[in-house]
């Protein structure tokens, strides 16, 4: 079985003594070099670190090479997590290992020792290794006509996919056959297994790389079945700049989708069917000829029943319990039903039931769940895709694959995976004996042997204690207490009755008293909670004040004791976020360039780290006069790829303070101390004095919010009622208000909207005034929220629905922050064109005419406009671009509209149009 889905405790890795720049390319051929097949698992595991210098080495060379040859950015290689992970958990774990042999030049031509100083016999030029492909994701599957399939590419293999210049599963036929495969497993214990698919899980070579996966090929084709390897397909993760190499390789792009909800605890499989034998000595070989289903398929399906005794003769006793799978019947060309139809133009659901003979009204129901406005008679834009089938599986909840993704794992927060398979050919008889791959290369295959290899000469054992140790010399200064939150109203008042509390209620449980509290409190009218408001907002008034000066005491305390290691005496340190210096440069590529590092990753078991360079960016100015002049230390930027990976036991850390305290590490600045330098003192931050800047209005009230305001001062029977139970009701009357009822709250808020509009003018101008007479004083924006302890990225927003649902519309995880206010401020309109716009918004109109603009999904013409401008939309996080492209909509839209026709918004329950302003429009 499948090893468990978390890897274990590793042990410091052994360090590889050569440089990677200096490993030759490999020859064609592999003249010069040995091949080795690896089926040790600790063989993995003592070479781990060669395999990710070897990946980053591998990176640099094809990022110089797309830096000469084009524009395009190369991919990060593998990180180290990633590897041991894999190696870890696959099982089983075969491979290749390319090691050098002979003397050869750089290029990879036939060389001597003196000729080529740096080469040794030993180092890594290639790896590759299989597994059965196994996911943790019990809703996984295959499906390459899923929108969400394709969601997470970026722009540019979009338009790749669509100008055909990519290769993939166009009809979902191979994505449909990778389904069918036998498959189970408990998607928390071993995985999900698929033992009909094999897996490349790590790949990485310098100029083996075809070779390498040929030989894997032809040795999979070649392979003889077993309950856990028999393979019909292989398929691995490609990376955006691998794709081209992969498919000359044969292999094509296959859609997978899964779950955002999380996997159950139980054990998951394909469709199968029981069967108990008639009469004692059945075997499994004789029950697969009769369902005409490979036997090696129900073995797999009953070996976590019956152990690894179960085999294709054992005899079975009479009426035992053998799981077999539904055989799959290959569907014709003419008769195949694909999941999904692609629409034509004007197409409608109900055609479609018709054409395809499903019932409509579950077609209707499942469609609805991705498009709300759908209905019987809509007619639907050419590449719209409709579910035709498995109407029970909530399609709405599925999202692109993310590989690697365990059972607890968000899906968003994971890479997009890039999925590639490829039918293998199996031989059998003697052509199963022919290599012709094999013959072709100049060494033969030979069992790894890391002495015969040489090997053992080039790895530096790890000592017994490798990352710098942390004496506590005197006591660590304590960071300051953050201030208690202020005490509600409620709070106030549940004191004050705990302290008078009646005789009858004295000796009760706490939970009785809370609920007699609770009951006094709702009975206060108005007027009586006021003095506990009052109280409210004397503690919160002082809350502030606290919590200001925390903030300052705080921010002088990460300056004064950035390296604070409390409780950490004669224990390794974490490196983590730590400013080091390398002891040596010795076999990193590179780092001679570079005093000092930051460390991003690190690893403790492993007793490895990540390393980014740190370059001199100028000096610190009169703002920080203690420091003024000496050198300001910033990473090295992330497209540079100067990144590199080495064990812990070469860093020594040095002092450094951070002077900007951010959140993003490319944003900060470092003052670094090093040969006996003491930091000074710096002087204490001193707040800004803003007591007299100009207070920012508050926005205006919704018509929803003026309504309830009206409500609540009429309805007495709220006053029982808890918040939850007044804002129920509260929504459920506003929506069965009619629209002449609501006029008058929208009218209000429309005359709000233009008083804020005003008060906003004359804020800006006073800030203006201000900042010109205060030029130190600095204006923040009230941050909504509680702040986190450490800042985490923003999620990437998701985009909304659109009626055609093609792969390039669905909404893509976009990394970055996501603007709070993604539309620019409204621009007040000219009077006499207000005044008319407003006077308009409030009106009711039953049937649109030919020039209106319906601002509604079902509508062609706003489909149109929208769609043709989706991606600008959907992607654009630059103010600019937005306003552009905004604006541009608009001028379209108002060509239609013209001097007669209106905006208008349908109300999705009655089906009334109203009018709405271009405000109201643009925003839409």
């Amino acid at each position: 079985m499948a090893l468990q889905a978390r890897r274990f405790h590793g042990k410091p890795l052994p360090m590889p003594t050569y440089n990677f720049s200096d490993v030759p390319w490999c020859a064609k051929d592999l003249s010069g070099s040995s091949l080795f097949e690896v089926t040790n698992r600790q063989h993995f595991n003592d070479s781990i670190a060669e395999l990710t210098l070897l990946c980053n080495e591998a990176s640099r060379r094809s990022k110089n090479k797309v830096l000469t040859t084009s524009k395009k950015s190369s991919t990060k290689p593998l990180s180290i997590e990633y590897i041991f992970d894999r190696i870890d958990t696959d099982d089983p774990l075969w491979g290749l290992m390319v090691r050098t042999d002979t003397p050869t030049s750089f290029k990879g031509r036939p060389s001597n020792v003196k000729a080529s100083p740096h080469w040794k016999r030993g180092m890594l030029q290639g790896f590759i290794t299989v597994t059965t492909f196994t996911n943790w994701k019990s809703s996984f599957r295959f499906d390459s006509l899923h929108e969400m399939a394709f969601a997470g590419d970026n722009d540019d293999l979009e338009e790749q996919m669509k100008n055909g210049l990519r290769k993939y599963d166009e009809d979902g036929s191979l994505a449909e056959e990778l389904e069918a495969t036998v498959k189970g497993g408990n998607p928390h214990v071993e995985g999900v297994v698929y033992p009909k698919i094999a897996e490349v899980a790590l790949f990485g070579g310098l100029g083996c790389g075809k070779q390498l996966l040929r030989l894997v090929v032809e040795h999979l084709e070649r392979l003889k079945s077993s309950a856990r390897q028999n393979y019909d397909y292989i398929v691995l993760q490609a990376t955006d700049n691998s794709v081209p190499f992969y498919e000359s390789m044969g292999f094509t792009r296959v859609g997978c989708v899964q779950s955002k909800n999380p996997c159950p605890d139980e054990y998951v499989s394909g469709p199968i069917e029981e069967y108990m034998t008639q009469k004692n000595g059945e075997t499994c070989q004789q029950i697969a000829k009769k369902f005409g289903v490979d036997v090696w398929d129900v073995i797999f399906l009953n070996q976590p029943l019956y152990g690894s005794v179960l085999q294709h003769q054992s005899w079975l006793k009479e009426g035992t319990r053998i799981f077999v799978p539904k055989k799959v019947e290959q569907p014709s060309e003419n008769k195949f039903t694909p999941k999904w139809y692609v629409s034509r133009e004007n197409d409608t659901p109900r055609g479609i039931a018709k054409k395809f003979k499903v019932n409509f009204g579950e077609l209707l129901q499942a469609n609805k769940r991705r498009y709300p406005e759908l209905t019987g008679n809509s007619r639907l834009m050419e590449g719209t895709r409709i579910q035709i089938a498995n109407f029970h599986i909530d399609e709405a909840d599925m999202t692109g694959y993310s590989h690697w993704t365990f059972p607890d794992t968000n899906p968003e927060d994971e890479e997009p995976s890039y999925m590639m398979a490829l039918r293998l050919n199996r031989k059998k008889g003697k052509e199963a004996l022919e290599k012709p791959v094999a013959a072709s290369l100049s060494v033969p295959m030979n069992p790894y042997s890391p002495d015969e290899a040489g090997v053992k000469e080039l790895l530096l054992q790890p000592s017994t204690s490798l990352a710098p140790k942390f004496t506590q010399t005197k006591k660590a200064q304590e960071p300051p207490k953050k201030p208690k939150r202020p005490t509600t109203s409620f709070g106030h008042f549940s004191t004050e009755i705990r302290s008078n509390l009646p005789r009858e209620m004295k000796g009760k449980q706490f939970g009785e008293i809370n609920t007699y509290i609770a009951e006094q409190w709702r009975a206060l009218t108005d007027e009586d909670k006021v003095p506990y408001i009052e109280k409210y907002e004397e503690s919160k008034a002082a809350y502030a004040d606290a919590m200001k000066k925390y903030e300052l005491e705080l921010a002088n305390f990460k300056r004064e004791a950035p390296q604070d290691m409390t409780g950490l005496r004669g224990q390794d340190t974490s490196l983590l976020e730590k400013v080091v210096k390398l002891k040596s440069n010795c076999g990193i590529s590179g780092a001679s360039k570079y005093d000092y590092f930051y460390v991003l990753t690190f690893i403790p078991d492993l007793q490895w780290v990540h390393l980014i360079p740190m370059v001199k960016a100028g000096e610190f100015d009169d703002e920080h006069p203690e420091i003024c002049g000496r050198p300001i230390w910033k990473l090295v930027g992330e497209d540079a790829g100067k990144e590199i990976d080495t064990t812990a036991g070469l860093c020594e850390v040095v002092t450094a303070r951070t002077m900007n305290n951010s959140a993003n590490a490319d944003d900060e600045h470092w003052d670094v101390y090093d040969k006996g330098e003491t930091p000074p003192v710096l002087a204490a931050l001193v707040p800004k004095t803003l007591a007299n800047a100009p207070v920012k209005p508050k926005k205006p009230a919704t018509s929803f919010a003026l309504f309830c305001a009206d409500a609540r001062s009429d309805m007495r029977d709220l006053r029982n009622k808890t918040l939850t139970e007044c804002t129920q009701i509260l929504a459920s009357k506003w929506k069965h208000m009619t629209a002449d009822d609501k006029a008058k709250y929208k009218q209000q808020q429309i005359e709000l909207n233009a008083q804020h509009l005003k008060e906003m003018e004359r804020h800006e101008r006073d800030l203006a005034i201000f900042l010109r007479e205060n030029p130190d004083a600095v204006i923040e924006e009230r941050k909504r929220g509680r702040p986190r302890k450490h800042p985490l990225p923003s999620p990437a927003p998701s985009l909304p629905p659109s009626p055609d649902s093609s792969v390039d519309q669905p909404g893509k995880r976009k990394r970055g922050r996501p603007r709070k206010h993604p539309l620019p401020p409204d621009v007040p309109f000219p009077e006499k064109k207000k005044a008319k716009t407003e006077k308009s918004a409030s009106a009711v109109i039953s049937k649109p005419t030919q020039n209106d603009v319906v601002l509604s999904l079902m509508d062609d013409f706003y489909k149109d406009i929208m769609w043709s401008h989706f991606r600008i939309l959907g992607i654009a996080r630059v103010k600019e671009e937005e306003d552009a492209a905004i604006d541009k909509i608009l001028q379209t839209f108002k060509q239609r509209v013209g001097h007669e026709g209106k905006y208008l918004k349908r109300d999705q329950s009655t089906g009334i149009c109203t009018v709405v302003a271009e405000n109201e429009a643009r925003a839409k």
